[in-house]
């Protein structure tokens, strides 16, 4: 019987898909690009008190303020031509629930069509992936609820599929949890190596001790984490250069599909624009 054939462009990830995919499948990796891709970047909106805020290393008593109305600064990042936003509930990552539900709901229904969102902190149950789902969200992210309860990912039906980003927030190689306050014993890799990737759209892999510091991303940590996963990775933490980008968008052979930039813009380390320029791979 013939075998469905399957070119990634990842050598690295081409045996771990295979295995997933199972024996009537043939997983073959190319040389060189099947075609450029675009790397997406993702503007980061963290809401904490109701404002549009960055903390450094995680830590929340240790916030900075950019905007008093996170509703502007979406517009804003919109009227710049952003395609994604990443929009982060900080309180309700450390309370378990929707703390600035009304404030994102708004943002949403202001951005609507413009724009595509993903959303994360405070998303503990299936009633709240339906709420965003339902209230226009493109794709919504989990952490503490996908390292506490697992399985619960695998019993989600086709319905949500590539709708659901996993949240990897790493400090010293291990998963924290509740807005970075929990530290599991729990490694990276480990943790992602449990997700279907059939059902995962992608991982944001955070390195909770360069996030908010503009000390440039932990490159080859990320490199390292993406080629022993099956599942897209989008970077996240540290960024504060073009160089940081332009060497993001060389690994999408790797896995990398991705960045999340947030400090680095709202302190004009660069231009929106000189971002998006870099936003496309080059060969």
């Amino acid at each position: 019987m013939a075998k469905n054939l399957v070119i990634v462009e990842s050598p690295a990830k081409a045996k771990t898909i295979e295995g997933y995919l199972g024996k009537d499948f043939v997983v073959k990796s190319s040389f060189g690009h099947v075609r450029d891709l675009p790397i997406k970047g993702d503007k980061a909106i963290d809401i904490k008190n109701g404002k549009c805020v960055r903390l450094l290393f995680g830590d929340m008593e240790r916030e900075t303020v950019y905007h008093e109305n996170p509703l502007d600064q979406a517009m804003w990042f919109v009227d710049q031509g952003a395609e994604w936003l990443h929009i982060v509930d900080l309180d309700g990552a450390v309370e378990g629930k929707n703390v600035n539900k009304s404030i994102i709901q708004k943002m949403l229904k202001l951005l609507q069509n413009k724009v595509h969102v993903q959303v994360g902190g405070g998303i503990r149950s299936l009633d709240d992936i339906d709420f965003w789902l339902e209230n226009g969200v493109n794709r919504v992210i989990l952490g503490t609820l996908a390292l506490e309860n697992p399985h619960f990912i695998e019993k989600l039906n086709k319905n949500y599929y590539k709708k659901i980003i996993i949240g990897a927030d790493v400090r010293d190689g291990m998963i924290a949890t509740h807005g970075w306050k929990n530290q599991s014993k729990v490694k990276a890799v480990d943790f992602i190596k449990e997700f279907n990737p059939n059902i995962i759209n992608s991982i944001i892999y955070t390195d909770i001790s360069r996030d908010g510091s503009l000390q440039g991303v932990s490159l080859d940590q990320t490199i390292s984490f993406s080629k022993s996963i099956p599942h897209p990775v989008i970077a996240s933490g540290g960024v504060s250069s073009i160089k940081d980008i332009i060497d993001l968008s060389k690994q999408v052979t790797n896995g990398i599909e991705g960045v999340v930039i947030g400090r680095a813009l709202y302190d004009k380390k660069f231009t929106f624009c000189d971002a998006m320029k870099c936003l496309r791979v080059v060969t």
